[in-house]
């Protein structure tokens, strides 16, 4: 292993440079799993007064953890956008670190990165490398595909280039500093996942700290200054004048439109413009809605014009109609993938549409490129004029009665999730599982405040178990206290259950509600009804925070057979502290899905077989 010499004046090490860099970013936590290629670098994070090392139990877990993470600190940054003298134009400024070791910890964390390059989040993949000299000569070390010719060093580079936006494969200490800062501009810069080796000979490689006085992106610009993007670049002469155009086009469609209306999806959170979608909703008083990526983005109040969550022909028939009775929308941030829109259901004329995007805006059916939402959403906010528009109905799309049903029986998904709709707080931090989860809460109206995480686009089963541990890790940033409710199918737990156990080592308290119903739903639904593919082994998930508790933190089981044992819980007053961490297990009938779901299900299947 290398250790470290001795640092001239104004000197750092290369692994602390890398460190203080995070840190300016405001990172905090660093999550990953120990490897004895990374084992001299954790030396220096368990060392650094502001990088706290949060060690998983698995890669694949750490990779989650790190997604939720930037997701939640995106999410509170985006809330904190309020004060109009300071208002910036937004930017991709929630990163999430992860740490493995070479080949085998890496390639565990392949499928979570892969989600995180999907869904627009920025993650930080360091990877503890073999000594830069072994890896110039061939040397078959153990992580390698022992290949007789020696270690074949580029294959795993070779993975990482298809699932992260740059790479920095450090071979040269000299230009190594400028390497780390360019990989970590460009994860802000697009908000996705980026990679970078650190040899285990480079970890102590002293470098000049003065490196360090450059930002690696400057703050945001203030929305009065339409010359700048939060990347730093300067928008040039030429491009101001497309950018008036471009106003000119979207301010005559708006005008002449008698029923506009605003659609928030994914993007508008990932590159922190909620706060000026917000603006252009109280100028212009215009009907609001949002898609299944993009719920929560601005509080659902139907008092200032939200008008419901809109997927194409799932939606609530009252959404659906009064989005495709608008004769002009505005999307800001779309992602249009399967389950995002119905299955590709939207009935909106491209020449009645404006699509608002991070690098290219698309008016009808023209594409401007560099024309980006974060210059012309303050610019429309003071160009566009108010509509007068119907009143949006109370509730619209989002289900608040309770239905009756048997007491004694297992309480029915349409019973379950609009319960929970007066359960929740502001401020709730609120993840739902890919599936059942995740389509039962698009129809559960969420409280001001709130952030709703779930992994629609790459829809990677377990993830948000281990998402949690990085949204509770950033709820300890938020200055305010923020429960943290995680919504899960037995099946999907089971794979990313371990990391409940580094919940408890760091006296996290989550409210974990594990939806017990003998399988995976949303597969019977697609197909396989009654096939035994469908079903899981079953647990004893009442013995489950037990088992994970060797040092008897506080926690708290609860189960609920029937509709009054899952009221009984709702309304207990203990159970609404969140004050330790505590699992819920809810009896559910193993064909029984919400009404989302089922549709989708419905269609998928259809999509598939016409293929």
């Amino acid at each position: 292993m290398a250790s470290p010499g001795e640092l001239k004046k104004g000197e750092i090490y290369l692994g602390s440079y890398l460190l203080e860099r995070l840190v300016q970013l405001g990172v905090k936590p660093m999550f990953g799993v120990p490897g004895d290629f990374n084992l001299t670098f954790l030396d220096l994070v368990e060392e650094h007064k502001s990088i706290e090392w949060v060690g998983c139990c698995n890669e694949l877990n750490a990779s989650y953890a790190a997604d939720g993470y930037a997701r939640t600190k995106q999410s509170q940054l985006n809330a904190s956008e309020n004060t109009p003298e300071h208002k910036t134009q937004g930017g991709v400024r929630g990163l999430g670190v992860l740490l493995t070791t070479y080949g085998v910890g890496e390639l565990s964390a392949v499928n979570g990165i892969a989600g995180s390059y999907a869904e627009r989040i920025p993650v930080l993949h360091i990877v503890g490398a073999p000594h830069s000299k072994l890896q110039k000569e061939g040397t078959m070390l153990h992580h390698t595909l022992g290949d007789l010719s020696g270690g074949d060093f580029d294959v795993y580079e070779t993975c990482a280039r298809g699932i992260t936006k740059a790479q920095a494969f450090l071979t040269n200490p000299e230009v190594a500093t400028s390497e780390i800062d360019r990989v970590l501009r460009v994860a802000l810069e697009f908000a996705r996942p980026t990679y970078i080796t650190l040899p285990t000979d480079f970890v102590f490689y002293p470098v000049q700290a003065s490196l360090l006085d450059t930002a690696i992106v400057p703050p945001s610009p203030l929305i009065q200054n339409p010359s700048l993007l939060p990347t730093g670049e300067t928008i040039s002469p030429d491009e101001k004048d497309v950018v008036k155009f471009v106003v000119k086009e979207i301010e005559r469609l708006w005008e002449s439109a008698k029923n506009p209306i605003i659609l928030v999806d994914a993007c508008a959170v990932r590159f922190g413009v909620t706060h000026l979608v917000r603006d252009l909703v109280a100028t212009t008083k215009a009907k609001y809605f949002s898609t299944p990526m993009g719920k929560g983005a601005l509080d659902e109040e139907f008092s200032k014009g939200f008008g419901g969550v809109y997927y194409g022909s799932i939606s609530d028939e009252g959404v659906k109609n009064a989005v495709e009775a608008a004769d002009f929308v505005l999307l800001v941030g779309s992602l249009k993938s399967d389950f995002n829109t119905g299955e590709f259901s939207y009935k909106m004329k491209p020449s009645e549409m404006v699509e608002l995007h991070s690098d290219f805006t698309q008016v009808q059916y023209a594409t401007y490129p560099n024309v980006s939402f974060h210059t012309l959403l303050p610019i429309l906010a003071r160009t566009l004029k108010p509509k007068t528009v119907e009143a949006t109905p109370e509730h619209a799309g989002l289900v608040t009665k309770i239905p009756e049903g048997d007491a004694n029986a297992v309480v029915t998904q349409a019973a379950f999730w609009p319960s929970w709709g007066k359960f929740f707080q502001p401020n709730d931090i609120i993840l739902a599982e890919t599936g059942t989860s995740a389509f039962g809460m698009l129809d559960v109206p969420l409280p001001s405040s709130a952030t709703f995480i779930s992994q629609t686009l790459y829809g990677s089963i377990g993830y948000a178990g281990g998402a949690l541990l990085g949204a509770l890790k950033a709820a300890q940033e938020a200055g305010v206290k923020r429960r943290t409710i995680l919504f899960i199918g037995d099946g999907s737990l089971q794979l990313t259950v371990q990391e409940i156990s580094t919940m408890l080592k760091f006296d996290l308290k989550p409210i974990i509600v594990v939806l017990n119903n003998d399988g995976y739903v949303i597969e019977r639904l697609i197909h396989g009804t009654d096939r035994v593919y469908n079903d899981i082994s079953r647990w004893k998930w009442q013995e489950l925070l037990s088992f994970f508790n060797a040092d008897n933190v506080p926690s708290r089981s609860w189960l609920a057979n029937n509709r009054a044992e899952f009221e009984r819980v709702l309304d207990d007053k203990e159970f609404q502290k969140a004050d330790v961490c505590q699992l819920f297990e809810v009896k559910m009938d193993r064909q029984d899905g919400p009404r989302a779901l089922v549709l989708q299900a419905k269609m998928s299947a259809e999509l598939n077989a016409s293929v």
